[in-house]
């Protein structure tokens, strides 16, 4: 009978299913509840369980103002934005997203370039800069990535290059401090002729993309361990050609590749799939004229009817269903847009 479950059981199961801003007001009620919503354990649950329900949202940064959509749809009422309250001294138009994770948005400023991790739907922030020049992001020279490990201990990986140098720290929002790590040797990856992705996070690794301009470039795939701060190299499956922009995602917790002809207006769409350090082509299809295919910002995987979602840099969202060779076209957005999910907290 639910009256002989333990009242932690209980509240386990129900605050973990309530929106984050509904968590948030729950953290008042007494000192014992706050210690409990406080826990990795109803964090874990918190996260699991939305993410579960494919609640994600569209976060745009107009000129004056920040607005959330849901990204469901299906439903009547997705377009109608919810206005989000900006906590630091800042206007929309100045936000540059880097990354996001479980709700949180890692964000800088492009006046300072400083960087902060911020939960929209919470409007707690926290300031990733200091007076050590840590926390500093650079436009086209460096790499963010947002990574949580076993110990439910949120991070930011900073890639960090300059003055021909290379870096990686890694911030830990549990201790709120910097640190470095080890980057792999005899690698001359700190070039301006390499492009790096953002990274993803899927499992236990984040994942970033890197690759030379050229046509003939190094391609490659470096994967960082969450838990053994450690990078390691993987092979890049069989897309070479000129032109071709791959974005990587984390599909039912397995990494995945997209992989589009980039800016031309005819070639083929594949989708690859990494499984046992082998990757495996899941769909491919060719473009036609009528159906642009523009340069891709970012992918995410739709849990509630199994769809990809790939935002571009027209200002429209693209549909990949897993189930068949097909592309449509809907839902327009603001450009400086990114997707998050509306659970976890700071």
């Amino acid at each position: 009978m639910i009256s002989s479950l333990p009242v932690m059981v209980l509240m386990l199961e129900i605050i973990s299913k309530l929106p984050p801003n509904v968590v948030a007001q729950c953290k008042t009620v007494c000192k014992e509840w706050l210690d409990f919503t406080s826990t990795p354990i109803l964090l874990k649950a918190h996260c699991d369980y939305m993410r579960a329900s494919g609640d994600q949202k569209l976060l745009e940064a107009g000129p004056l103002s920040c607005k959330a959509r849901s990204l469901n749809y299906k439903v009547a009422n997705y377009l109608l934005p919810t206005n989000i309250s900006i906590p630091f001294n800042a206007r929309p138009e100045n936000f540059l997203f880097l990354a996001t994770l479980d709700g949180m948005v890692c964000v800088c400023l492009i006046t300072t370039w400083e960087m902060f991790v911020w939960n929209p739907l919470t409007t707690v922030f926290k300031k990733l800069s200091n007076s050590n020049s840590q926390g500093f992001y650079k436009y086209n020279n460096d790499a963010i990535g947002f990574c949580v490990d076993s110990s439910s201990d949120y991070s930011n990986a900073h890639i960090k290059r300059r003055r021909g140098t290379l870096a990686v720290y890694v911030y830990s929002m549990r201790l709120s401090s910097w640190r470095t790590v080890c980057f792999l040797k005899k690698h001359a990856y700190h070039h301006e002729t390499f492009n790096w992705s953002p990274g993803t996070l899927c499992g236990d690794g984040l994942y970033f993309t890197v690759a030379q301009y050229w046509h003939l470039g190094q391609k490659m795939i470096l994967r960082f361990d969450v838990n053994m701060t450690e990078f390691s190299k993987l092979r890049f499956p069989d897309v070479y050609g000129y032109g071709n922009l791959v974005v990587l995602a984390d599909i039912k917790s397995e990494l995945h590749m997209l992989v589009s002809p980039g800016s031309k207006e005819f070639g083929t769409v594949s989708l690859w799939k990494l499984h046992d350090d082998v990757w495996i082509k899941l769909l491919s299809y060719s473009l036609k004229g009528s159906m642009r295919f523009p340069l891709i910002t970012s992918i995410t995987y739709y849990n509630l009817s199994g769809l990809c979602l790939v935002m571009t840099e027209w200002g429209k969202f693209l549909e990949v269903d897993l189930r068949f060779d097909e592309l449509g076209y809907f839902l327009p957005f603001v450009a400086n847009s990114i997707m998050v999910q509306s659970i976890a907290r700071l």
